[in-house]
């Protein structure tokens, strides 16, 4: 129950006061089935969605799929690891069931699942470490809205898949 109570804690998360948070261009690959990526069901009762991602062409990182996150987050160990600058001037605010408080945010060059690349992106940066046990890898982030509005979403269930395509 502390897993799922974790889970429904970060979907939670609504952002204020963030400039420039969804991203500025989009590529994605011509060819239909480019968007699609494996999706990983994990977690106690299959509570958690993951995929593997690319963060500033480094990688695969498992994120969470979180459509009721506006942002994407990043561990704040990843975060550290690949340098992301902090954005001045943007003040991110956390609000979820156990609380709200003000976040770090960071400017992405890039992310992608796939051939799917979202480039100049707002993330903010958390503390993850709780969802670590979640897979091989742990979890390094949460894909937010900032990234899957972008498109449309289809989840496989059956094939274990994620397709995204242009709108």
């Amino acid at each position: 129950m502390k897993l799922a109570a974790s889970i429904f804690a970060l979907s939670a998360l609504a952002f204020g006061a963030c400039e420039g948070a969804m991203p500025s261009r989009v590529v994605v690959q011509a060819d239909s089935a480019a968007g699609q990526v494996p999706l990983r069901v994990a977690g106690r009762g299959g509570a958690v969605l993951m995929v593997a991602a690319y963060i500033n062409g480094s990688g695969p990182y498992n994120l969470v799929l979180d459509t009721g996150a506006t942002l994407t987050c990043i561990d704040e160990r990843l975060a550290r690891q690949l340098r992301l600058p902090r954005k001045r001037g943007a003040v991110g605010v956390g609000a979820g069931a156990v609380g709200s408080g003000r976040v770090p945010l960071v400017q992405v060059d890039s992310v992608r699942l796939g051939a799917t690349t979202v480039r100049n992106m707002t993330a903010c940066v958390l503390d993850l470490s709780h969802l670590r046990d979640l897979g091989a890898g742990g979890v390094s982030g949460l894909l937010g809205l900032n990234f899957l509005t972008e498109f449309h979403v289809t989840l496989d269930f059956d094939n274990r898949l994620l397709t995204l395509r242009n709108k």
